[in-house]
């Protein structure tokens, strides 16, 4: 005889297990479905983080698409001025001195100083303006001028961090390589002359505790470069050698990861110089940067004889502090150069300006006749495009 309560319980359990196959069923569904997304948008699931994933909204299909307004502002091509953003305002040096002006081209403030061959720095609430021939420095503070001072040897390139702490290379005693260090408040830290190297770049990490210094050393057959890491007093912490490599550029990503791009090859290195992640292009690396000290973005050409009608002839990859990725942009021209903001880059050909997204999204573009020399950001919705001639103010809407 069947016991009534037995089949009641069985259905039960049935029932459980069917519901239970929905949602993985479901669950698979939509995981396939959001990998297949993923990879339409050139986004390895493999090497992307989730945080990565669900902190850019790579789920959503279409974003704003922005117009783009201009304004346009000339200066005249046979000046030699240099623009740059800060705290809002348009800075130009020229020879005459240094000139802030707000976003309508109106002049609002004007320093006076001769400048024979101005170099113009901004980062943070700092503003650095040196004088290549004249070896003089000056840092402000919106239109407050912290201080200044006057080197003995020439100056051959400066950086400031946004604590203000500056990094100066210039040349010393017997026109030998030096880099010489200064804190925000215009104090002498220290100076480390090179006597086998040439200085291509030096900066301060931002919690402002080490100075790293680039320089290539040409004294066998091939070049390699050669990074220093100090204390921010001048102390030895590390030397690393790169053979058969010239870094064009170091970026600091955080305070213990440096995203770093030599002619043919992309690295990370760990505070401590050890590579963390490289990659080898079959192109040429044309640009690189770095977006909110957590992604580090990298612009080079897929390769030298790609043709002009190629979809991959250039790309934009981001990558995480770990090196992964997380997306390639790929681009049928040629890249000059790029430039991060919050949340979009900048990407410059040289004619026409594409504004993309963590993502790789393409959120905007716009095309100008005149040569464009660098873009920068005023905020997420205005950016700066510098030309010969002059700026162009551009409004995303």
């Amino acid at each position: 005889m069947e016991n009534p309560e037995i089949k009641p319980k069985t259905q039960d359990a049935s029932s459980r297990m069917s519901i239970l196959l929905f949602f993985v069923l479901l669950v698979t569904v939509l995981c396939t479905a959001v990998v297949a997304y993923l990879n339409s948008k050139g986004i390895d699931i493999k090497e992307v983080s989730l945080k990565d994933v669900i902190e850019n909204r790579f789920f959503i299909g279409e974003k704003d698409s922005y117009e783009i307004e201009c304004k346009e502002i000339e200066y005249g091509a046979n000046l030699q001025q240099e623009f740059v953003i800060h705290k809002d305002y348009i800075i130009r040096c020229t020879k005459s001195g240094i000139e802030y002006y707000d976003k309508n081209g109106e002049e609002k403030w004007l320093f006076p100083v001769a400048l024979n061959k101005p170099l113009v720095k901004s980062s943070g609430k700092y503003l650095l303006v040196a004088d290549l021939e004249t070896k003089d420095i000056y840092v402000f503070s919106g239109k407050e001028k912290i201080w200044e001072s006057r080197l003995e040897y020439s100056i051959l390139s400066a950086d400031i961090n946004n604590s203000g702490y500056v990094t100066i290379v210039h040349k010393g005693d017997r026109n030998k390589s030096a880099v010489s260090v200064y804190n925000r408040e215009g104090a002498f830290l220290f100076t480390k002359i090179k006597a086998e190297s040439f200085v291509i770049s030096a900066g301060v990490s931002p919690d402002t505790k080490n100075v790293i210094v680039n320089s290539v050393d040409y004294s066998g057959i091939n070049a390699n470069t050669g990074l220093d890491l100090y204390t921010i007093s001048g102390g030895d912490v590390k030397g690393k050698k790169l053979e058969n490599t010239i870094l064009a550029s170091l970026w600091f990503l955080n305070h213990d990861t440096i995203a770093a791009a030599g002619d043919s090859e992309i690295f990370l290195l760990s505070e401590d110089l050890d590579v963390k992640w490289s990659e080898k292009i079959s192109g040429k690396v044309m640009s690189s940067n770095v977006m909110k000290n957590k992604y580090a973005v990298f612009a080079f050409s897929s390769r030298e004889d790609a043709g002009i009608l190629d979809t991959d002839k250039s790309h934009v990859l981001i990558v995480d502090e770990k090196g992964r990725k997380v997306s390639d942009y790929k681009l049928s021209q040629d890249i000059v150069n790029i430039a991060c903001g919050e949340s979009l880059i900048a990407v410059n050909t040289g004619k026409n300006i594409y504004f993309i997204d963590v993502a790789g999204q393409l959120r905007g573009s716009v095309s100008l006749e005149k040569d464009i020399k660098n873009v920068q950001f005023f905020n997420d919705k205005e950016a700066l495009a510098v030309t010969r001639e002059g700026i162009v103010v551009l409004k995303m809407k």
